[in-house]
């Protein structure tokens, strides 16, 4: 046992004199030489090993053989595309965005338990949306994927007083294709005598209030004629305080899908206004 003048040189070996063992791996309790070293238990018997500081973004992790490893780790999600979804199956898994109109479903039948799904009956998805401007616009592209379609114009203004606002369906300009008329009655033998009906009436071109609803249902069949319901309300091109008001049904006598609409003003441009078309399930 060493007095308290004795330099001790081996301090497990020098205990073990007074006859108590020591653990021996006190000889390399602390093999770290620089900030950020770590230590731990090596292959080697009653020797600790000095794991050096990684450098800035790695992770520890275990090795091939067993110890600990500074590592530097990949990207490892699975998501790989704009408005993809990290979800999991019994592993990381990806779920790519769905189509316009789409929304996420759950459902138990997918490995990953969700969906993208069209809404269910009731719901309305916004197709297109802008301002009226120039002498024409053009709603196309429109998808067959809906019950109906709505059409609400705000604030149309046209350039020239009391210019009617006008449709035409598939850009078909073909002569006695659409009804003109504007009667709000039920009369037999209403014409197909244009190339457009009209959707609002005699605005004015000073003020901006006026709103139309048209809507054009079981517009994707590929059988049937075409029909739209319009509702309008304007002010009239006598003033400020007088206004126009009508409810009335429009035609398109061809079968095909209504996959695009033109509004376009009586005559000259338009000045203001807003439209937006809507799918309604």
């Amino acid at each position: 046992m060493p007095t308290a003048t004795d330099l001790v040189t081996d301090l497990p070996a020098d205990f073990e004199v007074f006859g108590q063992a020591v653990d021996t791996r006190l000889k390399a309790l602390q093999p770290g030489t620089t900030l950020g070293d770590l230590a731990y238990s090596s292959a080697t018997a009653n020797t600790n090993t000095r794991l050096g500081i990684g450098t800035s973004g790695q992770v520890l992790a275990v090795s091939g053989g067993g110890v600990p490893a500074w590592t530097t780790t990949a990207d490892v999600t699975p998501l790989t595309t704009k408005g993809d979804l990290f979800t999991f199956t019994t592993v990381d898994a990806r779920v790519g965005v769905g189509a316009n109109g789409t929304v996420l479903t759950a459902d138990s039948a997918e490995a990953t338990g969700l969906k993208w799904a069209t809404p269910s009956s009731g719901s309305k998805t916004v197709l297109t949306s802008g301002s009226l401007s120039g002498s024409s616009v053009s709603l196309t592209s429109i998808p067959g994927t809906y019950i109906s379609l709505e059409l609400v114009v705000r604030n149309y203004r046209p350039a020239v007083d009391g210019s009617n606002l006008q449709c035409r369906v598939n850009g078909d300009a073909t002569a006695n294709r659409h009804m003109a008329t504007s009667t709000s009655t039920g009369v037999a033998n209403r014409a197909f005598d244009a190339t457009f009906f009209p959707i609002g009436f005699s605005q004015d071109n000073t003020g901006s209030q006026a709103i139309t609803n048209v809507t054009f249902p079981d517009y994707a069949n590929t059988t049937t004629w075409k029909n739209a319901f319009v509702f309008s309300l304007f002010n009239h091109d006598a003033g400020p305080t007088a206004a126009n008001a009508y409810w009335l049904m429009q035609g398109y006598n061809q079968t095909g899908a209504i996959t695009s609409l033109d509004l376009f003003p009586e005559s000259s441009t338009f000045t203001s206004g807003t439209y937006i078309l809507y799918g309604v399930k």
